[in-house]
């Protein structure tokens, strides 16, 4: 009898847990981890690749000293594609900024989250 409960404690185990597991083994092969570390749903290589070059201008962006101008964060973005850095430039309203939200803001990009107040 005893064994008998275990077999069936185990199916029923079993039963639940597989669904489980090819769920999440489907999704973890369609996500990329962002600079935040949130998880994105990535269709293609291309569309990765793009992910990845937005991730490092924002990180560029981040680097500059604000308050700064348009021109002195232009010339400090390093390392992205030409492309990208030509849109970037070309984008880009000329006026000073306060922080790398307000460019982001201004490239219609989200924004950092503020952090939550404490009590």
């Amino acid at each position: 009898m005893r064994k008998l409960n275990m077999g069936w404690i185990f199916g029923l185990a079993m039963a639940l847990a597989i669904p489980s597991f090819s769920t999440a083994r489907a999704a973890g092969s369609k996500s990329v981890k962002s600079d935040k570390g949130e998880e994105a749903a990535v269709g293609s290589k291309d569309e990765q690749e793009r992910l990845k070059e937005h991730n490092k201008l924002r990180a560029e962006i981040k680097k500059v000293k604000y308050p700064a101008a348009k021109a002195d964060i232009v010339s400090k973005v390093k390392g992205v594609k030409a492309d990208d850095k030509k849109w970037f430039s070309e984008t880009l309203p000329d006026k000073t900024y306060a922080s790398a939200d307000d460019v982001f803001s201004a490239l219609g990009w989200e924004t950092t989250p503020a952090a939550p107040a404490s009590k």
